[in-house]
């Protein structure tokens, strides 16, 4: 997962030196590629020794996805755009009951993050 944030920002230079004709595309994926890295990272974290720990680590994936519900671009993008903050959100939900000690659903939502998130990267990199 470290490596995510360096393919992010290598999947946004492709499309810009592409010349790629959807300027919007790369407008919405340049805005995404930093928080891509930044939800990745936050997977981890939930499963901290403290409570507050994990807690900060939840409140900062949940800014991000207000931040990425903002990012505006073609269909497609959109289409993945609200697919992933749904993921997120579940995520985060999941997540606060694992800080109390039910961790039944955080596996799957965990997945379904990392999967939602692959395929933003996925769509930004040509």
């Amino acid at each position: 997962m470290k490596k995510l944030p360096a393919l992010a920002t290598l999947a946004v230079s492709i499309l810009l030196l592409s010349g790629c004709a959807q300027a919007s595309t790369i407008a919405a994926c340049g805005q995404v590629a930093a928080q891509a890295a930044q939800v990745a990272g936050v997977i981890d974290s939930v499963s901290s020794p403290t409570p507050e720990a994990a807690q900060a680590a939840l409140d900062e994936v949940r800014s991000v996805a207000e931040n990425i519900r903002g990012v505006d671009g073609p269909e497609e993008f959109v289409t993945l755009r609200d697919a992933w903050t749904t993921s997120i959100d579940a995520f985060v939900t999941e997540g606060e009951k694992a800080i109390t000690g039910d961790v039944a659903g955080l596996d799957a939502a965990s997945t379904n993050m990392r999967t939602a998130t692959d395929e933003m990267v996925a769509y930004c990199t040509p």
